[in-house]
């Protein structure tokens, strides 16, 4: 007896592709990631990213051979673990260690404890809700609406990479990003010259996160800050060339 997901279903379509085994992938990074968050975040960083790299593998592997019947639901599945889980562990770790960038004096009902946790619970929230969003609205379009979850991820590790930022400083940007995921700003797909330059930026960055000052998660992190903040006014040109 065969598994479900093999075959094909009443349409023709398969039921499980070549894609779905990347987003399987990407998920297993993301649990991965998961794992470290607490242990070692500076590492968890650098598996978000890589799920990030992997992500963007997926979707090209989909319009190359085309998808599968289960596809969408896998790869939204696998951001939510790699993009909203991952990064939100991260993001405690390193404002509750003792560290140059954490808080002091914590305790579990304490003020900082508190905001730290509400934070984290609205990157999470915002970040499930707004792959609901792309879901049921934006999957067959060239733009979609709201910051994506890999780009507020990546933001995320790039700017504790840097290791410079304080702790309330990246709790503000938490928040920001979440609030970014869901309002109503129709953000383009990027243009394949980009997606590769941004791809061997992040590639850098996983490899030699501490190099010449810590220069690749610099790099990465204004891209993705140029992006989140210029490309709805200043990216929209040339679909045929996205990716």
């Amino acid at each position: 007896m065969w598994p479900r997901f093999l075959g094909h279903d009443m349409d023709g379509k398969k039921k499980f592709g070549p894609a779905d085994m990347v987003s399987l992938v990407n998920a297993i990074i993301g649990l991965a990631a998961i794992s470290f968050a607490l242990v070692d975040p500076l590492l968890s960083c650098r598996l978000i990213l890589l799920s990030a790299l992997v992500d963007g593998v997926d979707g090209m592997i989909a319009r190359q051979f085309g998808g599968s019947s289960i596809g969408p639901h896998i790869d939204s599945i696998s951001d939510i673990v790699s993009f909203g889980v991952a990064p939100s562990l991260v993001i405690y770790s390193v404002v509750t260690q003792t560290n140059p960038i954490s808080f002091s004096d914590l305790s579990l009902f304490s003020y900082n404890h508190v905001l730290i946790i509400f934070c984290i619970l609205a990157f999470f929230s915002m970040s499930a809700i707004r792959l609901s969003l792309y879901m049921a609205y934006d999957i067959e379009h060239n733009h979609t609406i709201g910051a994506q979850t890999p780009v507020a991820a990546i933001i995320v590790s790039s700017v504790i990479l840097v290791q410079t930022f304080s702790a309330i400083s990246i709790l503000l940007l938490t928040l920001v990003l979440a609030y970014l995921m869901v309002i109503p700003i129709k953000y383009p797909d990027l243009l394949f010259r980009d997606a590769i330059l941004l791809s061997i930026v992040q590639l850098l960055t996983i490899a030699f996160p501490d190099a010449i000052g810590h220069a690749f998660p610099y790099a990465l992190l204004i891209l993705s800050l140029a992006y989140l903040f210029l490309s709805p006014s200043h990216y929209w040109n040339n679909f045929s060339e996205r990716i």
